[in-house]
């Protein structure tokens, strides 16, 4: 995971794989960021697998990010994190970076 602070908003990074075992790492910085009220750039465009544990802290956020106005986004992803999505009917759930507010 890579932290980057940007203009307006901080980018997290994930590459590789997102699951079981680096889930709660990520939803721990997520907290975080959104507990500080962060701008939060989810860049999930380098990751190679995402399994349920994964997409759970990714819609976790996002379920916050719509009670609580916090400003979350994530961005479109690769190839295997878009299939994800467009499987399970996802992206109407979570604000993709770049899209219309």
């Amino acid at each position: 995971m890579i932290e980057q602070r940007e203009t307006a908003r901080v980018r997290l990074a994930v590459r590789g794989e997102l699951d079981l075992a680096t889930a709660g790492r990520l939803a721990e910085r997520l907290r975080a960021l959104r507990d500080r009220r962060e701008t939060v750039l989810l860049d999930l465009d380098e990751l190679e697998f995402m399994d349920a544990a994964g997409l759970r802290v990714v819609l976790t956020a996002a379920q916050h990010a719509r009670t609580d106005g916090w400003a979350f986004t994530v961005s479109r992803g690769s190839a295997p994190v878009r299939r994800l999505f467009e499987l399970l009917g996802v992206d109407p759930r979570v604000c993709l970076d770049g899209d219309p507010a």
